[in-house]
């Protein structure tokens, strides 16, 4: 299966944040589905990329997450931040670590937070 960069960078960030807390919910592996829906991600895609990330330690999910990201457009690295802070809202409260790991992976990819929140503020929540 041909990777994709932004399908990549997009799966290994969400992997990382949605564990960020410690608990991996029904809310949030329904808002991955819906995320990856939303971006024509197929479910083989998906399945594919879980059963990689099973045998990858967090840390280098993450590195590899913001490699990934440097190869992406500026318009789908705002994407994929939109995205994380939609997950991150999704189970109705956001964990410290969650914000810590989003402020750090923008500052990563030299975005400003801004720009991420007016777009995130244009983008309806996750519907699950």
């Amino acid at each position: 299966m041909e990777k994709n960069n932004y399908f990549e960078a997009l799966l290994h960030l969400l992997h990382v944040i949605v564990y960020a807390d410690g608990v991996f919910d029904e809310d949030e592996a329904n808002a991955i589905l819906y995320i990856c829906k939303k971006n024509s991600i197929s479910d083989e895609y998906y399945n594919d990329f879980n059963k990689r990330a099973e045998s990858i330690a967090e840390r280098e999910l993450y590195i590899t997450g913001i490699d990934l990201i440097h190869s992406c457009t500026i318009e789908e690295q705002l994407r994929i931040f939109v995205w994380l802070y939609k997950i991150a809202e999704v189970d109705g409260k956001i964990h410290v670590k969650e914000v810590r790991f989003l402020l750090y992976s923008i500052r990563q990819a030299d975005i400003e937070f801004a720009q991420v929140e007016n777009e995130a503020k244009k983008t309806p929540s996750i519907r699950i």
